[in-house]
């Protein structure tokens, strides 16, 4: 019965809403009989704190302060900057965030790529892809979570969807683009407010508006201004509302990447240049598949004739800093990445002034640079910290969770960010 409450919840927001409007097409995704068998909270969980972690895809590192983002800016802890992982591409850091690992550890190497020895690609709008456990590495937070009996709740993020180590969030919905963000945040109080046992202490919550503005208009429009100060008024609603719970809630708010105007008088069609019936990846970077050395030999030395626009890589020369691995079936055997502010394109795609991407190299690129903020009652006050990667998250809201994740190998460092928690 008491889950019951939630349950019930969904379906009013689902029938209440005009035809037009965003609506909530799904609860969770398990089916009705297993309802009575959500995992409940141990004893030890009860005396624990509470994380939400938000993202804002897209939302780069200087957004707050060149559009007043007022809420974020009142948060107790910010950084410069958060590095984001390479590729600066939204599936790989969303995972690299919530498993502590960077993408050429955690599975996703790109938002698509292929797999030679299962002879598949995942791509980011295969549904069927995204739900399938074997391209997630490492163990997510919720799994984690889960492991040491503690309830969890995803409102969207990379990896929910999937059953990794054979575990979703105890609470969770398959993406859907037209659930508003006023939903998404009451869903996430309503969490809240559900009894001790069944409240869930760490939640993810996702929106994507600055990401889907800033592609269209870029970082300098006055529509991405219009986006970052609704996102940032969603968060103060979040905020009040949660205020107002009397539960030690703690808020973590960070960003995927940044984003960068490309240059749309210099696409670079790749599709030129590879022959037919190869098999590649094009997102960023892009990636050539083939046994074939006669033929990658040959599009190296083309790609490299382009020196101005692109770095070239054969598998076994790429960049320690992109953290891949060469025995990695899911990395390419030739790896061609643009530098800013050049882009891939297709003569079937039309760009358009404003126009604006991300995937570029982090440390080459500072526009892809992400954020992060925290407030409640775990942070020390008034902390403006230096720039970090993104991996350094998962340690962080382990230790504010009291998470044991000792026995995990995990690319984050608890010493990174441990200053700014209250002893």
């Amino acid at each position: 019965m008491k889950f019951k409450f939630a349950y019930i919840f969904c379906l009013i927001l689902l029938f209440s809403c005009k035809p037009k409007k965003a609506v909530v097409t799904e609860v969770v995704d398990l089916p009705q009989n297993e309802i009575s068998r959500v995992q409940e909270n141990s004893k030890e969980t009860l005396e624990k704190p509470f994380v939400i972690l938000i993202s804002l895809d897209g939302f780069r590192y200087d957004y707050a302060e060149r559009y007043g983002a007022t809420n974020l800016l009142n948060f107790d802890v910010k950084a410069d900057k958060m590095i984001s992982s390479f590729p600066t591409k939204t599936f790989p850091n969303h995972y690299a965030i919530v498993s502590g690992l960077y993408p050429g550890n955690n599975g996703l190497v790109s938002n698509s790529f292929y797999i030679p020895t299962l002879k598949e690609h995942y791509k980011i709008r295969d549904r069927g892809a995204v739900r399938n456990k074997e391209y997630y590495k490492g163990t997510p937070l919720w799994v984690l979570a889960s492991e040491q009996e503690m309830v969890t709740a995803s409102m969207f993020w990379v990896g929910s969807e999937a059953p990794i180590k054979d575990t979703h969030p105890t609470y969770y919905f398959n993406y859907n683009g037209r659930v508003t963000n006023e939903q998404r945040v009451n869903q996430t109080v309503e969490w809240l407010k559900l009894p001790e046992k069944k409240r869930p202490h760490f939640i993810t919550l996702y929106f994507s508006l600055t990401d889907d503005v800033g592609h269209r208009f870029g970082p300098n429009s006055a529509e991405i201004e219009k986006a970052v100060k609704l996102i940032d008024a969603t968060i103060g609603d979040l905020i009040s509302k949660t205020d107002k719970l009397d539960l030690p809630i703690n808020i973590v708010v960070v960003s995927d990447h940044g984003m960068k105007e490309v240059d749309i008088d210099n696409i670079i069609y790749f599709e030129d240049v590879i022959p037919k019936n190869v098999i590649y990846s094009d997102s960023f970077p892009l990636m050539v598949y083939s046994d074939d050395t006669k033929m990658i030999d040959s599009l190296y030395t083309n790609f490299k004739k382009d020196s101005l626009r692109v770095n070239v890589y054969k598998k076994a020369n790429m960049p320690k800093h992109y953290h891949y691995k060469v025995d990695d079936d899911s990395v390419g055997d030739l790896i061609v990445m643009p530098k800013a502010p050049y882009t891939f394109g297709k003569r079937s795609y039309t760009f358009s002034k404003g126009n604006s991407t991300h995937g570029y190299d982090p440390t080459t690129t500072e526009e892809m640079g992400a954020i992060f903020y925290a407030t409640g009652p775990a942070f020390k006050k008034n902390q403006q910290i230096d720039a970090f990667e993104n991996v350094h998250v998962y340690p962080l809201i382990s230790e504010i969770l009291e998470l044991d994740y000792s026995h995990l190998k995990i690319d984050g460092k608890k010493e990174v960010l441990e200053s700014i928690i209250k002893k």
